[in-house]
């Protein structure tokens, strides 16, 4: 009755640890950790194997071969469980090479005790075919494993008990993994229930059952086929997943859609799908052998003139290995559309500025021409007639010596006329004034002082020739400035500082007038804007009430010295 409890249980515990073994392969997706949990499950079936054949043999010589390799298994399943229980917190340690053959000299050690037990005699006290005694090495094989249990243990349960009543199921499964294979092995040493058998690999079996329960739903198992093949379906974006051997194991349902496929291509090479596409698409296949070749890239194709697509692919890796690659396909027509109204509004943008360039250079052609005509009909109307007139008077002059006085009168009057027509006629053409801002801007105070203000000019560094097309503007707005200042501002102290440099003007016009709170530009500010701005400058204006106004202009040389 004991042997087939015994045998019942073994092939039980058996049974479950190889499926959980298997579900665990099949859906793990940490590399590491799977390592180390794999195994562990190795070394318990290996573990529980050898006690099965161990239950019918009989003879004591096969009964030590089975014993020897149950026990590599014995003595370095808690090292194995250690070793899981770091990577599963995720310890730093694990990355040393020298702890990892440190933590298994002990088991080494251990496992050599167990198979030189026959000539030393220091793992068991007797070893018979019907009793088995244990010895020192085998006692502090138990006390080993069992630390190194209680150690793993309460390392899992570390990780989960910073949210105790999120991961209360975890918790408690992990320590019943270690408590029921201690009550095992307590009930087998001291000999409770008098059973001849050991259901200590039984317990281990359950031990890794239940860690493997516990960890099942956080760590290892990725979420469920179903919901995958839900999502994939429900996104926008075309997907197609192949293995590692380049062979098609999902299409969603939106690459079905755009480029006429089915389920007929799961399971082939991905160069069928491309080349369906590549046919749909009138695309050269070249194109997507160079893509498959490459570990990731991009590239675009056009399914109809109002349709496109931009393939990506990306590898997905474990570790160093490519365990599979994803095709993505985004519908970019949109974008393509976008992109074409774009550049046909660039054409057309581009012809429109042509055309204005055009009219611009016809425009100022015109003006010149204008302006000649205007100067040409002047100096033919008014300017030849005054000439015309001044040497007449001069001939009489000398002619009739009595009225050469009178003459010489009038031909002096007729040519203050003239050069007042003259300028009047040239007025009209007049551009850059040449005279100095400096020696204009002194001029207009100096005359402005005489009525008893108080106006202080500085001028920083040196004015050169360069500076001097913009006198006749700076002028006009100090004079505008100064009279706003006087007229509306009521002030009794105006500063005015012009700073020259090498690549601008700058003017600063400060007094100590009323001020207000608000700046409403009227017909002198606007102009003073206006004449600013027409060289390429700008001005700002500030201000509040009790604290005066400031006028604050720049003005560039480059722009000026290009024109």
């Amino acid at each position: 009755m004991d042997t087939l409890l015994t045998l019942g249980l073994n092939l039980v515990s058996l049974s479950l640890t190889i499926i959980s073994t298997v579900v665990f392969i099949q859906n793990s997706y940490s590399q590491k950790m799977s390592r180390y949990f794999t195994a562990c499950q190795i070394l318990i079936i290996n573990w529980i194997v050898c006690h099965i054949f161990d239950i019918f043999t009989t003879n004591l010589s096969v009964k030590i071969i089975l014993s020897n390799i149950g026990y590599l298994s014995v003595c370095s399943i808690g090292a194995m469980f250690l070793t899981f229980a770091l990577h599963y917190v995720k310890a730093d340690i694990t990355n040393s090479k020298i702890f990892k053959v440190i933590i298994f000299l002990p088991s080494a050690a251990l496992f050599f005790l167990k198979i030189t037990d026959p000539i030393f005699h220091l793992f068991f006290k007797s070893y018979q075919s019907n009793e088995v005694i244990g010895g020192n090495g085998f006692y502090i094989t138990v006390a080993y494993n069992y630390l190194l249990l209680i150690i793993s243990v309460c390392l899992m349960v570390g990780k989960n008990i910073k949210s105790f009543k999120e991961n209360f199921p975890q918790i408690l499964l992990i320590s019943l993994s270690a408590i029921i294979p201690i009550t095992f092995n307590l009930i087998s040493l001291l000999d409770v229930f008098s059973i001849s058998y050991d259901f200590t690999p039984v317990s281990f079996s359950i031990t890794s059952l239940l860690i493997f329960l516990a960890v099942y739903k956080y760590e290892f198992i990725t979420i469920p086929p179903l919901t995958v093949k839900y999502l994939m379906s429900s996104i926008n974006e075309g997907i197609i997943v192949t293995n590692q051997k380049h062979k098609i194991t999902y299409i969603n349902d939106a690459v079905k859609k755009a480029f006429n496929l089915d389920d007929s291509i799961l399971h082939k090479d991905c160069i069928t799908a491309f080349m369906r596409i590549a046919e749909i698409t009138n695309s050269d296949i070249s194109k997507f052998s160079d893509l498959l070749n490459k570990n990731s890239g991009s590239l675009d194709v056009s399914v109809s003139e109002n349709k496109y697509f931009e393939i990506s692919k990306m590898p997905v890796c474990n570790e160093k290995r490519i365990v599979s690659e994803i095709f993505v396909f985004y519908d970019v027509s949109t974008y393509y559309m976008l992109n074409k109204k774009l550049s046909e509004k660039n054409q057309e943008l581009t012809k429109a500025n042509t055309q204005l360039a055009k009219m611009n250079v016809i425009e100022k052609r015109l003006a010149v021409e204008k302006e000649q005509s205007r100067i040409a009909q002047e100096l033919h109307d008014s300017i030849g007639h005054s000439l015309v007139s001044i040497m007449t008077l001069l001939k009489l002059s000398q002619i009739d010596k009595s009225s050469s006085d009178e003459n010489i009168a009038k031909a002096l009057q007729a040519s203050e006329l003239l050069l007042s027509d003259v300028r009047n006629c040239v007025s009209g053409i007049k551009t850059n004034s040449q005279s100095s801002v400096t020696q204009g801007i002194k001029n207009f105070i100096q005359n402005y002082n005489s009525g008893n203000n108080n106006i202080k000019f500085t001028a920083i560094g040196s004015e050169k020739e360069c500076h001097r097309f913009a006198a006749d503007i700076i002028l006009s707005v100090v004079r505008e400035a100064i009279t706003n200042s006087v007229r509306h501002g009521k002030a009794n102290k105006i500063e005015v500082i012009i700073k020259f440099s090498e690549n601008c003007i700058r003017l600063y016009i400060i007094d100590n007038g009323i001020g207000c709170d608000k700046i409403i530009a009227d017909y002198g500010l606007n102009g003073m804007k206006e004449k600013i701005e027409s060289i390429a400058g700008n001005i700002d204006f500030s201000s509040f009430t009790g604290g005066g106004f400031s006028v604050k202009a720049y003005i560039p040389l480059e722009v000026n010295q290009l024109d």
